[in-house]
């Protein structure tokens, strides 16, 4: 059987808010889908941690997810960047020119072990487009294109499909701060769902202004989901 490695953050982790990757699961049986997604990783954490989380489990393909963190190092709010410096032990504030950096050496290391690479592009900040956030988040998916040209790999473009989702239907939900994870994690103890909160705080896709809802896990699968069956179609 056929191994992907889904390597990321929380977004790919799943355990706040909603997991795409059981979705991919579910849907592609004929392949062997091991979730390597750790909560506020960056392209830092996933260089750090590639023998471990994808070399050793000798894959067919790994598909990379990440960028949301590496932004909130650099441009996050002050809380963020302390955690980012002093839990997740990131030395450095990885801006774009860092993000491409660190992301070329994930990309060589894995070409060179023989892996088929697939990259996605992130997904969103906050359910409203072209605001000063999304715009340097572009920025760092513009990277994440350009490598994609340059090692010719495939790219399944994740942040088109929740631009195009917020265009139809942008919400403004309140801005996305540290402290709510933890905070729904107490609401979930409680009883509440994270569709439950989601509703609350006015969103369609996301919980607290980054981590996915159950239509937003949703909208991550239906969009690499096809791009994965034309790459390992389930033999007859």
């Amino acid at each position: 059987m056929k191994k992907l490695v889904c390597f990321g953050d929380s977004i790919t982790q799943g355990t706040i808010g909603d997991a795409y990757v059981r979705l991919i699961a579910a849907q592609m049986p004929h392949l062997e889908v091991i979730n390597a997604g750790i909560d506020g990783d960056t392209t830092y954490n996933l260089f750090q941690r590639l023998d471990t989380a994808v070399l050793q489990h000798e894959p067919t393909a790994v598909m990379i997810m990440v960028g949301l963190n590496d932004f909130g190092t650099a441009y996050g709010e002050l809380l963020s960047r302390v955690y980012y410096r002093r839990l997740k032990k990131i030395p450095i504030a990885i801006d774009i020119p860092a993000f491409e950096t660190l992301y070329d050496g994930i990309i060589q290391r894995l070409v060179r072990a023989g892996i088929l690479v697939i990259l996605c592009t992130p997904t969103t900040l906050g359910e409203v487009p072209d605001t000063a956030g999304q715009v340097i988040l572009d920025g760092y998916v513009r990277v994440i294109q350009q490598l994609a040209t340059r090692y010719a790999l495939p790219l399944i473009d994740v942040r088109q499909a929740f631009v195009q989702a917020m265009r139809a239907d942008p919400r403004v939900g309140p801005e996305y701060h540290l402290w709510m994870v933890p905070y729904d994690a107490w609401r979930i103890k409680r009883g509440m769902t994270y569709d439950q909160i989601s509703a609350q705080r006015g969103f369609r896709l996301l919980v607290d202004g980054v981590h996915l809802n159950r239509s937003g896990a949703s909208l991550v699968a239906q969009t690499v989901i096809p791009p994965l069956q034309q790459l390992f179609p389930r033999e007859s």
